[in-house]
């Protein structure tokens, strides 16, 4: 902890992965730094700290790897993993206007 009881900033940033990809299941590494902000390294090593805590899972599709909180439901996954990826979005949105 630094003075006055302020959270060091690798926790804050660590809350605000965390609670990104709890309201953003199915993001990937490259959407998480530009939506946050921050460095690629320092996505890299957040992910890495949650994953291996065990508050985020993350699974590999193709060139890309998603990541999820602990608490979804593993057919949950496997929507929002092929519904972040623009063209499939963009089929599925046109099916369900037509």
């Amino acid at each position: 902890m630094a003075e006055d009881n302020q959270p060091e900033p690798e926790e804050t940033t660590t809350k605000r992965v965390l609670r990104y990809i709890q309201e953003n299941p199915g993001c990937h590494l490259r959407k998480i730094k530009k939506e946050l902000e921050l460095a690629m390294g320092t996505v890299q090593y957040q992910l890495d700290r949650l994953e291996k805590a065990g508050k985020i899972k993350s699974n590999r599709h193709g060139l890309y790897k998603y990541y999820f909180s602990v608490d979804l439901i593993e057919s949950d996954k496997d929507v929002l993993e092929v519904l972040t990826q623009e063209t499939a979005r963009e089929i599925l949105m046109f099916i369900l206007n037509e």
